[in-house]
């Protein structure tokens, strides 16, 4: 990468922030807002919507029904993402037991069919990213944060994995849509002429089971509750 070119960078992540993470994209989004739902949430981390303010303990108990895709699979354009080495399965489960932890930990029942009053929790991964890892504390000082980017056009700096997962509640009867959310996780850091193994995808499905549940806590409280 020319000077001009990591001089230019260097100049707008001083203007708006450091990290290189990737936002939410558009195309992820736009289906997600079919239903009239209502934004409650958007960062470039987050994208959430509910259907109504009333809290979820109004016409439902803590109780989930868990619905995952039989299998999972990365949707990505990158050469070095689409030869996954990992077992789908191996991650599936994984995630599944990461989601029960959380929710049972929080109080939630798990339910193995729908059920009056019982939730529909519906997750997938809609898309899977790389990009430059963020500056660690050094490469914040300008010189550093020079340094570090001209590693990664060189090839020798490493790329943080990101997933965006994509959940649903749902009322586990009717069907009927009562929130939605795009979420993005971060994986761990690999090598740029590397491809993702399983324990790399772990660490960012722990936080998407984390982050889901802890909406579905805010939203199962009144407004203006602790």
């Amino acid at each position: 990468m020319p000077f001009k070119k990591l001089a230019l960078l260097l100049f707008s992540l001083s203007l708006f922030g450091c990290s290189m993470a990737p936002s939410i994209d558009t195309a992820i989004t736009e289906q997600t807002t079919a239903a009239p739902l209502q934004l409650i949430e958007h960062d470039d981390g987050t994208v959430a919507w509910q259907q109504s303010s009333a809290p979820l303990s109004k016409s439902h108990d803590k109780a989930i029904f868990i619905d995952l895709p039989k299998t999972i699979s990365f949707d990505s354009h990158d050469p070095r993402l689409a030869n996954f080495d990992g077992d789908a399965n191996l991650l599936r489960q994984h995630f599944r037991a990461q989601l029960e932890k959380q929710l049972t930990t929080a109080g939630y029942t798990l339910v193995d069919k729908p059920a009056a009053r019982a939730l529909s929790l519906q997750i997938s991964i809609a898309d899977i990213e790389r990009a430059p890892r963020d500056p660690n504390v050094t490469e914040y000082i300008p010189i550093g944060m020079l340094v570090g980017l001209s590693l990664h056009a060189t090839g020798v700096r490493d790329d943080t994995l990101y997933l965006f997962f994509q959940s649903e509640v749902r009322d586990s009867l009717s069907g009927e849509t009562l929130a939605r959310a795009v979420d993005r996780a971060s994986g761990k850091n690999i090598g740029q002429d590397q491809g993702p193994v399983v324990e790399d995808v772990y660490p960012a499905m722990d936080a998407a089971a984390r982050l889901i549940r802890e909406r579905l806590d805010r939203a199962f409280q009144p407004a203006g509750s602790a």
